[in-house]
């Protein structure tokens, strides 16, 4: 009996698809992505630079924001629910991939009847079987097979969107420090104008008193300081909203060891990413290949609803043993039983249900193919995008800086002036207000730089697994 249970199986599970139905992709358009960036990096004169795609913990060079995004990658709530998705789909992908084999089952039943016997008298029989069956759908025209193809191609879609979702956050995250670190140096600069604001303040005041200048000179240095005061308020607003900010990614409170100091050294907070020669490095990014694989999910499905169009062809096999006693059911005394139940299912009329599934599913594949195309345009739209701002904010810096110092020596004169009664209120008030101006827009320029580093290393994918992929065969 297991010789023929093996033999049945066997039967069943080398009797397997013959061909499939699903289409072939065609190759990428190459007019979809320029093969060259517009603004590669120069790699003169940059001590910072390094390779393509670095995991975050080699690209974050700050002591401090590297234990942010730690807690970030450990917490994150989005990042959490990337992982369940991927288990999700990993079942999914096992629960199809089981149709490949028969279903086997086995089973154990009773009988028992009462029946008139030939002197007219009842008779009461017991019959008694253990039987093993299995039944198994033959795969012709390759329906299983595409169904086990989507629903890998599925899986290793959820994978890479899981990976997406890490190089947003680690970005996100960066980009919220740096918010942070910008407002806190932005008060600071104002907290040092209210000071410098006060003393002129207190200077009118005086020489008010004393009939040197007009009132109209005191009102101007009151409306200045007033000025810079709420400029304080304004900022310490911001900073809170921007720890609320912080402490929702990494959901933890934020202790005051992890709050960004100023903004001394801040070229070495970050690496530069070099952008590799081609544009195809954008292959490699997690949404492109996300985008890709479900472009192949809804390719394999086209094969599934062609196959609806052939006949489906399934076996059924049952074999055991039957006894009129439960104690001779496993000795001599019991009988081999068996059945063999083949069923051809063949569609006639459906009122084009078929052809309309068909329909969709094309449909779907051309919508996954937009976008998989859409998805590489913007990529090579956001590291162009990313490029061009890089090609320029360096010099912009310097320029910067070159201003604040500038405007710091003409309000140092201005003050100066007016101390000794040779220039206006006026003046001073000018000047203050431009390098005030000035020093702020420095200090958004340093966080341009950064955060441009952190959109390279977004654009061009970032170098993220949130965990070791599993190995799935394909076949």
């Amino acid at each position: 009996m297991i010789k023929t249970n093996i033999s049945i199986t066997l039967a069943l599970v080398l009797f397997t698809g013959c061909f499939s139905l699903k289409p072939e992709l065609e190759p990428l358009d190459s007019k979809v992505i320029p093969l060259e960036w517009k603004n590669p990096i120069d790699t003169k004169n940059q001590d910072n630079l390094t390779q393509t795609k670095p995991v975050w913990e080699d690209f974050v060079q700050n002591k401090t924001l590297k234990e942010v995004v730690s807690l970030a990658v450990k917490n994150n709530k989005d990042l959490k629910i990337a992982l369940l998705n991927i288990e999700s789909a990993r079942a999914t992908y096992r629960i199809s991939k089981a149709e490949d084999f028969p279903k086997i089952s086995a089973n154990g039943a009773l009988t028992n009847s009462k029946s008139i016997n030939s002197s007219n008298g009842t008779t009461i029989s017991h019959n008694y079987s253990a039987t093993i069956g299995a039944s198994y759908e033959i795969d012709l025209f390759g329906k299983i097979k595409n169904l086990n193809e989507s629903a890998l191609q599925s899986y290793l879609s959820t994978q890479f969107a899981a990976n997406a979702t890490k190089v947003s956050l680690v970005s996100e995250t960066i980009n919220a420090w740096f918010t942070l670190a910008t407002h806190t140096e932005q008060l600071r600069l104002s907290n040092e104008t209210v000071q410098n604001l006060q003393k002129a303040y207190e200077l009118t005041q005086k020489r008010f008193a004393a009939g040197v200048i007009s009132q109209a000179d005191v009102l101007d240095a009151k409306g200045s300081l007033n000025e810079a005061q709420i400029n304080v308020i304004s900022y310490s607003t911001m900073i809170e909203q921007d720890k609320n900010a912080l402490e929702l990614l990494i959901a933890q409170p934020l202790s005051a060891e992890l709050l960004p100091k100023e903004f001394n050294n801040y070229e070495n907070w970050l690496l530069l990413v070099k952008a590799g020669i081609s544009s195809n490095i954008l292959l490699g990014r997690p949404d492109i290949i996300e985008a890709e694989h479900n472009l192949k999910a809804k390719n394999a499905n086209i094969g599934v609803a062609r196959a609806a169009f052939f006949p489906s062809i399934s076996l059924t096999a049952n074999t055991g043993i039957a006894s009129k006693s439960l104690s001779s059911l496993f000795d001599g005394g019991a009988q081999n039983i068996w059945s063999f139940s083949p069923n051809i299912s063949l569609p006639i009329f459906n009122a084009g249900e078929n052809s309309a599934n068909l329909d969709y599913t094309y449909a779907q594949r051309d919508i996954a193919l937009s976008q998989y195309e859409k998805t590489i345009q913007t990529a090579f739209k956001e590291v162009s995008d990313a490029l061009a701002t890089r090609a320029t904010i360096n010099e912009q810096i310097i320029k910067q800086k070159e201003l604040v110092d500038t405007v710091s020596k003409r309000y140092d004169l201005a003050l100066k002036a007016y101390k000794v009664g040779t220039g206006s209120y006026l003046n001073v008030l000018i000047s203050q207000r431009t390098l005030y101006s000035a020093q702020q827009i420095l200090i958004s320029k340093y966080q341009e730089d950064l955060t441009n580093r952190v959109s390279l290393y977004s654009a061009l994918g970032g170098n993220e697994n949130v965990q070791e992929t599993q190995k799935v065969s394909e076949k």
